[in-house]
């Protein structure tokens, strides 16, 4: 009888993978009771899977697939894996803001709001899964200024844009201006263009390449936000988008 090899590394991670697959969610203590390996084992399998993207580590130490499978299977959603990540982020950055935090992403040419995250008893109109116009809001002005060219050249030729408030940009020259203006600077300032006595600031979140998948934002009202503390709040949200970016990627 001949003895078969003992499973390799590759072995051992193309084992891994299938388990966390079918549980959606899991801890490496339940990965290595499934597998009969050293916890020691499935932790260095995790690290290298995760630095690599094919797993992502949530909370309290539990895991989900990643985006490096994008490819491998189209029932994996780019979006389920950046809600997953960024939840418990999110959560944290209303907190240290004092302001109430939106995730969200490009759709139709509108913003769909994948997470939100209140403050206090201050209410912000918007919704989870919601969709409002790009143009007049702190992530939609993100999202189109990172668009490719033509894209963008196609949106801006695609109106009228409509006044929601009397500081809403309405003018496609004056809008051009506004998103080269977040392209150079990095975020975005919606100051009251989409409802009367409300302030956002918003940053990208990027992928491994570099390129914006979402944007990130803190709205208040003016008086919990006035100008002078954007420039506090913008480094926060920076910090965040970096850590969603690291923990959906494995990119350092």
């Amino acid at each position: 009888m001949t003895d078969q090899p003992a499973p390799g590394l590759l072995d051992k991670a193309l084992s891994l993978l299938p388990l966390v697959a079918r549980a959606g969610t899991c801890s490496l203590t339940q990965v290595a009771g499934e597998l009969s390996l050293p916890l020691s084992t499935i932790h260095r399998l995790a690290q290298d899977l995760t630095r690599h993207g094919y797993l992502i580590r949530l909370g309290r130490g539990r895991y989900r697939l990643g985006p490096a499978l994008l490819s491998l299977s189209a029932g994996l959603r780019l979006e389920d894996m950046l809600v997953d990540v960024a939840r418990p982020l999110v959560q944290a950055l209303a907190r240290d803001c004092r302001a109430c935090v939106h995730l969200g992403s490009f759709d139709g040419e509108m913003v769909t709001y994948l997470l939100k995250r209140g403050f206090g008893r201050e209410k912000i109109f918007s919704a989870e899964g919601m969709q409002l116009e790009a143009y007049c809001s702190g992530i939609g002005k993100v999202l189109l200024a990172h668009l490719p060219v033509p894209d963008r050249t196609r949106y801006l030729a695609g109106g009228p844009f409509v006044a929601l408030t009397p500081r809403t940009i309405t003018d496609p020259v004056r809008l051009r201006a506004e998103l080269d203006r977040v392209q150079a600077q990095g975020w975005a300032l919606d100051d009251e263009e989409i409802l009367t006595g409300l302030r956002c600031a918003a940053v990208p979140v990027r992928d491994r390449a570099g390129t914006v998948i979402a944007a990130l934002s803190a709205s208040a009202s003016l008086t919990a936000m006035p100008m002078e503390r954007v420039a506090d709040l913008l480094p926060l949200l920076h910090r965040t988008a970096d850590a969603i970016r690291r923990q959906l990627f494995g990119t350092p």
